[in-house]
């Protein structure tokens, strides 16, 4: 069955579990029946423009659904009812929802930053300094309120694209927990008053953490300790099930097969080559084999100009894949990388440099309009970095490029440290660039103002002497030449009597 037009971001059940909601690319949540598989209303997702990322339905209310859009609209539906009975507006774009299992709180994360609705009072929570939580340093991608395991306080479970998952008082935004993990995070899901966690990530990314009430915190399912601890008679088998997805990798199954072993798996997509695929001669005991990819096609160009062949149309797709999924760091490596890019992996369609310049600065503009700039620079290293200012540099002097520049460098001042920023080579380079450009147009401005309006009274600057020993050469030079005096401009300037 068809539900959307494109792929489904998000899915749900209501409370009553004879409901469902879907959430899909096509600005559109659809009601469905789960019985009988059939659907039962349509909503657009505010404007219906821009897609939406987050959908939450009610824990308690079986009426209650939640979700936002790109554009930093919230909707709040009673499904009963064919309009929104309430919309909120951040300034930033939603990226995730979570209610509280009252369903008397909406937290809605908007960039690295959290708020939380109440629904009785109409209006946000207010945690003292401000009414947002700024929890994170990159976009939050998934919330979760759940009970604390002691206290059966609410706490805000929240993961995010820097790598962290953060565990947070509702009520007064103290930040109680924190993990780490080696991918960015895009999913949570909890059990009852913590007593699992199961973190997603990019790149298959999946680990699963236990509350110890021993040490009181959280253990990982894959440590050693715990799988001695555990017997397998009084392991839960659905816990156990999960676990293997949080094991430490092992290899590709396919490399540790033997050739007739690996026939007999049906061959479904690209898979490594069997260990045994080289003869025993060129097999090294010692050495660990490279053996080729096989695909499940293989399709071998005729021409070698278009066997590397990649449309352009491609990488605007590719850019708005990591826009609409909030990658928004590798989005702007991407379109500031892009040719150097294709030139490193051989491509032989390499793009103009105008097509890789306003790549650039549409990914940098719908940046600044999601107000999620700072979110992409930050958390980059000197070489990443150097790049920036090389695009800043080679580019600034450009009409249509030159307050994007500007932007990425006053962005840049604001995020990092002096301390960092002068181990950077391209920083000393564009604040020089500055400085000479700035000074270029005082000295232009002098110069004109002296030419127009012949004042002898403006404010001296250490650029005066100069620019009027400029003005005194050209001038005397005009009049001391005889082919110049009735047609020199500076003449006919100085005529002008402007009041």
């Amino acid at each position: 069955m068809k539900a959307h037009q494109g792929s489904i971001t998000s899915a749900s059940f209501f409370y009553d579990g004879l409901r469902a909601a879907s959430l899909g690319s096509d600005a559109s949540v659809r009601i469905w029946d789960v019985t009988l598989g059939s659907p039962l209303g349509r909503y657009a997702v505010c404007n219906g423009s821009e897609a939406a990322r987050g959908m939450v339905t009610g824990r308690v209310d079986n009426n209650l659904l939640c979700f936002g859009d790109l554009n930093g609209n919230v909707a709040i539906y009673d499904v009963r009812e064919p309009k929104p009975v309430q919309k909120i507006t951040f300034p930033s774009a939603v990226s995730a929802l979570a209610l509280s299992k009252t369903d008397k709180i909406l937290a809605v994360a908007a960039g690295s930053v959290v708020q939380s609705w109440d629904f009785s009072a109409q209006k946000f929570h207010d945690y003292g300094t401000s009414q947002g939580l700024h929890l994170h340093y990159k976009v939050i991608t998934g919330l979760f309120i759940e009970q604390h395991p002691i206290t059966d306080e609410e706490v805000l479970l929240s993961v995010s694209l820097d790598k962290l998952v953060k565990f947070t008082s509702l009520l007064d935004g103290k930040e109680l927990y924190q993990l780490q993990c080696s991918s960015p995070l895009t999913a949570i899901g909890v059990t009852p008053k913590c007593g699992s966690l199961v973190i997603g990530g990019e790149h298959g990314f999946v680990k699963i953490k236990h509350y110890d009430s021993k040490i009181d915190t959280f253990v990982s399912a894959s440590s050693e300790g715990q799988n001695k601890a555990s017997s397998s008679d009084t392991e839960d088998p659905y816990m156990s099930l999960l676990s293997q997805f949080s094991k430490p990798n092992k290899g590709d199954r396919f490399m540790s097969m033997k050739m007739n072993e690996w026939l007999e798996v049906p061959l479904t997509g690209s898979r490594r080559a069997p260990r045994d695929w080289f003869s025993p001669e060129k097999f090294k005991a010692t050495e660990r084999p490279y053996v080729p990819l096989i695909h499940q096609k293989t399709e071998i160009s005729r021409s070698g100009q278009s066997f590397y062949s990649q449309t352009l149309t491609n990488t605007y797709n590719r850019v708005d894949v990591l826009l609409r999924r909030f990658n928004h760091s590798r989005a702007l490596t991407l379109a500031l990388t892009y040719r150097s890019w294709m030139r490193r992996f051989k491509r032989k369609t390499i793009p103009t440099p105008q097509y890789c310049l306003n790549l650039a600065l549409a990914v940098v503009r719908e940046l600044i309009r999601r107000d999620t700039l700072v979110a992409a620079i930050a958390g980059r290293d000197n070489r990443q970095l150097e790049y920036i200012f090389g695009f800043i540099y080679n580019n600034i002097w450009r009409k249509d490029s030159s307050a994007v520049c500007l932007e990425l460098y006053h962005c840049i001042l604001n995020t990092y440290t002096a301390e960092e920023l002068t181990k950077t080579r391209g920083f000393a380079k564009v604040t020089r660039l500055l400085e000479l450009t700035s000074s270029n147009f005082y000295a232009l401005g002098r110069i004109v103002d002296t030419i127009v309006y012949q004042s002898r009274d403006l404010p001296h600057s250490k650029n005066e002497q100069v620019v009027e020993s400029m003005y005194n050469y050209s001038s005397s030079n005009s009049e001391n030449s005889p082919e110049c005096k009735e047609t020199s401009v500076t003449n006919k300037r100085r005529k002008l009597n402007v009041t």
